[in-house]
C-alpha cells in the first residue's frame, strides 16, 4: 500500500512560490504600454541631459585652457579671451537643456499620447 503525502501551502508561501516561478517563465512577448511610455519619456530626458552635460564639459575645458594660458604661460589676452569663451559656453548649457528637452518631447509626444489613449480606453 502506497501512502500519499499532501501538503498545502499558506497564502504567503504561495505568493513566494509564484514570484519564484515568474522569474523562470519566458518574458512576455508584448511589451507593457505603460513601460513603453516610461521608456520614451526617459529617452527624451536623457538626450537633453547628455547634450547639456556635453556642452557644459566643453565650456569647462575651454575655460581651463584659458586659465592655464594665463597662469602657466602668462599669456593674458589670449587666456582671458579663451576663458571668457568657455564661460559663455558653460552659461548656454541650461538653455540647451531646455531647448533639447522641448524638441525631444515634441518628437515622442505623438507616440506617448497614442499609448496613453489606449491605456485610458482599457480602464
Amino acid at each position: 500500500m502506497q501512502e500519499k503525502f499532501n501538503y498545502t501551502y499558506s497564502a504567503k508561501e504561495q505568493a513566494e512560490l509564484e514570484a519564484i516561478r515568474k522569474k523562470y517563465l519566458a518574458p512576455e512577448q508584448k511589451p507593457d504600454k505603460l513601460e513603453a511610455i516610461r521608456k520614451l519619456d526617459r529617452k527624451a530626458e536623457l538626450t537633453a541631459t547628455l547634450t547639456a552635460i556635453g556642452i557644459g564639459l566643453t565650456g569647462t575645458l575651454i575655460l581651463g585652457t584659458g586659465l592655464s594660458l594665463v597662469l602657466k604661460f602668462a599669456l593674458f589676452l589670449p587666456g582671458i579671451l579663451i576663458g571668457m569663451t568657455g564661460l559663455v559656453i558653460m552659461a548656454l548649457a541650461p538653455a540647451v537643456f531646455r531647448k533639447t528637452g522641448e524638441i525631444q518631447r515634441k518628437k515622442v509626444a505623438p507616440e506617448i499620447l497614442r499609448l496613453s489613449e489606449e491605456i485610458e480606453k482599457h480602464l
